[in-house]
């Protein structure tokens, strides 16, 4: 009898035991949520959620539903390597002083120990993997995409370069959808999440279209009629310095727009087939892209991976799709420096389909994730946590929150790089303010007294439901504003002093990062108990365990 009784027991323990060990398993997978980053190229945020219907891209549009979408967010550089740069260090980039394709951020005196955002996570303890379009790649990544950021090999597509050539700025193939690059960064990225779903991760995905050239399968371009809209108004904008004109030498690189020889001076039009047939080619590009973020976030619900994952959908800049007569990116205007973000917090059900208006910049998504993670980031971040905004639902912003978003841009004055500018620009709710001002390329300095042009733009006028209606007169000289580009200036120049100000002379942080205070996972709950304290469910559990393994002991000794 006492030896049945002891099987029983030890039946029980194991059967406890067993269940309770995926107990502590589940609610330990659970504490720390996973990241997936998803990283799009130059894709401008004409998007259905944003009030746009040009464009189709349902699971953008499905995704929106259950994530927290920034309605005014805004780069710090509208080109690839500076921008991504600054948002991957938290870093802006007068810090940085990335302003090319040609510099790597850690060759910056002070930089080269600064922890990056997947590097960052990494140091916590996280499988980190990256694939595709994350750091700009070549020099301004180092040559290996940063390879000190990640845990797991870096993936680069096949033949990542396939169909694309300098002869023509877009094309529709008919090869299977399969064959292309992006196709097969998103597959990674789906590989990487079956291959991590038992572990606490952070993978990012970098999709390089809809950049320059739109190559895509035919079938997204059948979704749209052989004739689309121009772009609102395609006039350049009135009274515009020409320091601030760009002339797309992107775009202009390739054979078929550099054959149509045109000026691109102020009030050079592309002729408007040409300029139909671009910006259709690029919204097919941007449909095709949709797909395949589809495919990654339909894969991480199917494993179960959407209750605990952190998602961030956002884009490295705008771009110009006709508006103001510019097109391609590398401008102060709001279609270049108006970027695509998007979070989902699992931890704030209250956050999901919300749209919040206030100002942000991309500057400020590392700080944000550290937070969700419920850990301290580094300190000499230069973004803010977006938590409080996310806390409230959609609602007012607290009283301390930032009220305008900071962005720059590198350009020659009379575009041989003798003559260089630096451009600063303020977007608030309700201004745009940028001044062109001279800037030394060999020792960094601005000289704040050699203005070469100011321009103010009033976005109290936009036509919300019209993409690119703003920015239109520049307003800079006009008497009655005289008060509010005062204001401007002196909000701009003490941004910018206080950058150099507080430039790092060394950034990096130790190995693991003290949990937060603020109000992310611990303060959520009403605790503030560390990453890694056991709560006092895992306590009960352990202690279960303990005593069920007593048992067992003493009815083998029986």
């Amino acid at each position: 009898m006492a030896r049945s009784l002891c099987s029983l027991v030890l039946v029980l323990w194991a059967a406890s035991a067993t269940l309770l060990q995926l107990q502590l398993r589940t609610a330990s997978s659970a504490a720390v949520p996973n990241v997936l980053m998803l990283i799009v190229d130059d894709l401008r945020p004409e998007l259905e959620p944003y009030g746009f219907n040009s464009i189709s891209s349902p699971n953008i549009k499905d995704f929106a539903k259950t994530a927290a979408q920034f309605n005014s967010a805004y780069c710090q550089y509208s080109l690839c390597a500076p921008s991504r740069s600054s948002f991957l260090t938290g870093l802006r980039p007068q810090t940085t002083q990335v302003f090319d394709a040609h510099r790597y951020f850690r060759n910056t005196p002070g930089l080269n120990n600064t922890v990056t955002l997947p590097q960052f996570f990494k140091n916590q303890g996280y499988r980190v993997a990256g694939g595709g379009k994350i750091f700009h790649p070549g020099l301004a990544s180092g040559g290996d995409n940063d390879g000190v950021s990640w845990t797991e090999p870096y993936y680069t597509a096949p033949g990542k370069h396939r169909f694309e050539a300098k002869t023509v700025s877009w094309q529709a193939r008919s090869e299977a959808e399969s064959d292309f690059p992006d196709y097969k960064v998103a597959s990674n990225a789906i590989q990487q999440l079956q291959s991590l779903k038992n572990d606490k991760f952070f993978i990012a995905m970098g999709l390089h279209k809809p950049h320059l050239p739109f190559v895509f399968p035919q079938s997204y371009l059948n979704l749209y009629p052989a004739s689309v809209p121009l772009a609102f108004d395609t006039s350049p904008t009135v009274g515009l310095h020409n320091v601030a004109w760009s002339n797309y030498v992107e775009l202009r690189g390739y054979t078929d727009i550099k054959n149509l020889n045109l000026n691109i001076g102020q009030g050079d039009w592309m002729p408007n087939a040409t300029a139909m047939a671009l910006r259709r080619a690029y919204w097919a590009a941007t449909s095709f892209i949709d797909a395949q973020i589809g495919r990654v976030l339909a894969e991480l619900k199917t494993l179960g991976l959407d209750k605990n994952t952190t998602v961030v959908l956002m884009s490295d800049h705008g771009w110009h799709l006709g508006d103001m007569g510019e097109w391609a990116k590398g401008t102060t205007f709001e279609p270049a420096n108006r970027a695509v973000l998007m979070i989902r917090d699992p931890s704030r059900p209250t956050s999901a389909g919300t749209k919040i208006d206030t100002s942000v910049e991309l500057l400020d998504v590392y700080p944000t994730l550290a937070d969700i993670a419920d850990y301290t980031a580094p300190a000499v971040l230069q973004g803010k946590s977006l938590t409080p905004l996310l806390n409230g639902g959609g609602a007012a912003p607290p009283s301390t929150w930032k009220d305008a978003s900071f962005s720059q841009i590198l350009i020659s004055t009379n575009r041989y790089a003798t003559d260089p500018a630096m451009g600063y620009t303020v977007r608030t709710s309700d201004w745009r303010y940028t001044e062109w001002v001279r800037y030394n390329t060999s020792t960094g300095v601005t000289d704040w007294n050699s203005l070469v042009a100011r321009e103010l733009f009033d976005h109290r006028l936009d036509q919300k439901t019209a993409f690119g209606s703003s920015e239109r007169v520049n307003l800079a000289e006009a008497q009655q504003l005289v008060s509010t580009r005062m204001q401007l200036s002196t909000v701009l120049r003490t941004q910018t002093a206080l950058e150099l100000s507080s430039k790092p002379t060394s950034v990096s942080a130790p190995l693991t990062s003290q949990p937060s205070s603020g109000s992310s996972a611990s303060s959520r709950s009403g605790t503030s108990a560390p990453r890694g304290t056991p709560s006092s469910a895992d306590r009960v559990a352990t202690h279960s365990l303990l005593v069920l393994s007593l048992a067992g002991l003493l009815c083998h000794l029986l």
